[in-house]
């Protein structure tokens, strides 16, 4: 491109005589006042047409300045204005018109901004009929991709004056977005300063100001979330504060002189909030800090900060949880509380020193939500009436197992609202109260002050429970008393960390406990975890890979009549395919059969043997139901449950036949298939007709 001409715009214009000395002179005094374009100034005091001021900027930067608009767009620019534009698509009338130009004399902003403020017509009907009127592209910069190369080539100062934001670059041309495409004075400055020609298309200037915060400034990219924050809708409330006293998070957003940390961190917790998030972590890394959402038990990206708030950011949340912010060392606790449209929310928040930094994890607990149905937790028919047979009951233990996040908090709770009556005393122990039970007791267990599940407990037996729920049974003390709890006539709600239904028995005994406690006081366990369910907006249907069809084949459940499906992904799932998610259970019923083995202290295999003869169906089960059902897909059931802790069958690698996994022989070609004796588990040779040790006859290998 070649360069800038000498003169300035004013002598131009007189120059080609498209103005006079004294017009030039009265557009400059006007500029003093009002500080606008000397261009606009003219043309809007009639001196100036906008094809000759076009002209006049061709001859200054030595380049056809209209070459950069569609050709459509040139000969309507002659002689259409913003405000003749609106008036031919009947956005606006003549009267509304005339007091736009009114107002636009006192406020100095553009006639479009003017008529928007007003409320005579939206900005981005004012866009369209721009790109419709003039055969200009127009663009929706909330899913266009905007190239960092394009942002580099511009600077903000120039995007800002101009109102545009550049979108893409193409050897000699920049694609930009404009407020007003019929502004050739910013045009030209965009040409100049990129040293490119100007592809102009059409958008809203509130969009184009919001494009320019999210691009420009790394650290700025929660703007948008900040303004669909409605007012007074969210609080922290300090432990020393009643509710009425607590500072708005909306108002320290809205105000001036607000830190932009404080606005990040509260637009991060709005954002989770609104996510359905369970948990959210920031993590800090060499040159960002990451923070992560965890939205249906996956974690997911949310955003990423420059390194340069992580310090800011860490003390701001410690600071609302009343942490010691000088303490960087060693991991703490502390907890936050927030009103947000109307719910209080707990949230839990940890930290840990890492090589990095500290890294922050902030649990969130809705505390008034309202608690699941028993039936909406979704066990199977049979399930459901298995557990209210074992939770119905006056008396006795009824366990809920599985690893963290696998609901078992939320089962707790729905069996709670299934029994409760005003005819009986339900006392709660929880560490956190994750929500707030209408007519329940609830103590929340507190171990700084001593306030642990032992002592609580017994103080509980104390206050003439019918119900008590153990958040956990964690170690010896808490078992032992809430196993005389039952045995004294108190039914007895609790959870352990184990993988299968049997394995809490196993548990329990590790714990200490006498196996004929463990049989005596049980009345049943309840295994369970929490699949994704395939959203509902994109589901499809699906033909399973061979590696799908072969974990189903291991279950036994492999049919030609099965029907798959799977989510395709879209704006509503966040392109995960999945929306929302389903429990999968086993119950365990403890009947004279399984207790008979329990005191005498039977393998957990006979157990699970047992309790299958009685009616108790697998969670793999369970999962592969609800997959037939089209709830749910084989990879997010495998994902969660490991076939080795579900009964699950062997493949006989001779025939290709399913088997049992405790056979030494293929049952249907008497291939091997283990190396020990099935009865003294002492080594056996493949050619052995007979156990050596034990007297055990064997089926011998099929020769090849």
């Amino acid at each position: 491109m070649q360069g800038k001409t000498s003169k300035r715009l004013g002598e131009i214009l007189v120059d080609q005589k498209f103005i006079t000395p004294d017009q030039l002179e009265l557009g400059i005094e006007q500029q003093k006042l009002v500080k606008k374009r000397l261009g606009e100034i003219l043309t809007g005091m009639g001196f100036l047409t906008i094809e000759k001021l076009a002209e006049a900027l061709s001859t200054q930067i030595q380049k056809p300045l209209m070459n950069g608009i569609p050709g459509g767009a040139t000969a309507l620019a002659k002689t259409k204005n913003i405000g003749e534009i609106l008036l031919d698509y009947h956005l606006i009338t003549k009267e509304e018109l005339a007091k736009g130009i009114e107002e636009q004399r006192k406020s100095n902003k553009r006639l479009g901004e003017v008529l928007a403020d007003l409320g005579y017509v939206s900005e981005e009907k004012i866009a369209r009929a721009l790109s419709a009127q003039l055969g200009i592209p127009y663009t929706d910069l909330s899913s266009v991709v905007v190239e960092p190369e394009a942002i580099d080539l511009l600077k903000e100062r120039v995007a800002r004056k101009n109102l545009a934001i550049p979108l893409s670059v193409d050897k000699g041309f920049i694609t930009v977005a404009m407020a007003d495409p019929l502004d050739f004075e910013a045009i030209h400055d965009i040409s100049f300063a990129t040293n490119r020609e100007v592809r102009p298309t059409v958008a809203p200037p509130k969009e184009i100001k919001a494009a320019i915060r999210r691009y420009y400034h790394l650290s700025q990219p929660l703007e948008k979330i900040i303004g669909e924050i409605k007012t007074d809708s969210i609080e922290v409330i300090s432990p020393q504060e009643s509710p009425s006293d607590s500072e708005g998070i909306e108002e320290a957003v809205r105000t001036s002189d607000s830190p932009p940390i404080i606005r990040l961190v509260n637009s991060v917790l709005v954002h989770a909030v609104r996510n359905k998030a369970s948990d959210i972590h920031f993590e800090p890394r060499e040159k960002t800090v990451r923070v992560r959402e965890r939205v249906d038990g996956l974690l997911m990206e949310a955003f990423e900060f420059p390194k340069l708030v992580q310090g800011a950011a860490t003390s701001r949340v410690k600071i609302m949880a009343l942490m010691d912010i000088a303490e960087k060392r060693i991991p703490q606790d502390g907890r936050i509380r927030i009103r947000m449209e109307g719910k209080d929310l707990d949230l839990r928040v940890s930290t840990l020193p890492t090589n990095f930094g500290e890294k922050i994890t902030i649990r969130v607990l809705d505390s008034g939500a309202t608690p699941l149905q028993l039936e909406e937790m979704g066990p199977t028919k049979k399930d459901y009436l298995r557990i209210r047979s074992i939770i119905e009951r006056p008396q006795g233990i009824v366990l809920i197992t599985g690893p963290t996040g696998s609901g078992k908090t939320t089962t707790l709770y729905s069996m709670i609202n299934h029994i409760k009556t005003d005819a009986i005393n339900i006392i709660t122990l929880e560490d956190p109260i994750e929500y707030e039970l209408k007519g329940i007791n609830q103590v929340g267990i507190n171990e700084k002050t001593g306030l642990t599940f032992p002592f609580a407990l017994r103080a509980v037996l104390r206050q003439d429970p019918d119900v008590i729920m153990v958040g956990e049974m964690r170690d010896l003390e808490t078992a032992k008393i809430a196993i005389e709890a039952s045995l004294t006539g108190h039914l007895v709600l609790s959870t352990l960390h184990t993988n299968t239904a049997v394995a809490a028995m196993t548990r329990l005994k590790n714990l200490g406990v006498s196996p004929y406690l463990v049989a005596s006081s049980l009345n049943g366990v309840i295994a369970q975890r929490l699949v994704r369910k395939i959203c509902d907006k994109c589901k499809e249907p699906h033909n399973p890979t061979p590696e799908e069809l072969f974990k189903m084949k291991a279950r036994g459940k492999n049919s030609p009549e099965m029907k798959f499906y799977r989510g395709k992904g879209c704006p509503a799932c966040a392109d995960t395919g999945y929306k929302g998610r389903i429990g999968v259970f086993e119950v365990l019923i403890v009947d004279s059969q399984v207790r008979e083995l329990v005191t005498n202290d039977g393998t957990e295999d006979a157990i699970n043997k047992a309790a299958s003869e009685s009616g108790m169906s697998y969670m793999s089960d369970d999962g592969i139901d609800k997959i037939h059902q089209g709830i749910t897909t084989i990879d997010e059931l495998f994902r969660v449950i490991h076939l080795s802790d579900q009964g699950a069958s062997l493949v006989c690698q001779n025939c290709g036949d399913l088997i049992n996994q405790d056979v030494p022989n293929c049952p249907h070609c008497g291939f091997l298939l283990m190396n020990r004796c099935p009865d003294c588990g002492n080594s056996r040779d493949g050619k052995w007709s007979f156990c050596p040790y034990c007297g055990k006859g064997f089926i011998a290998s099929p020769r090849p």
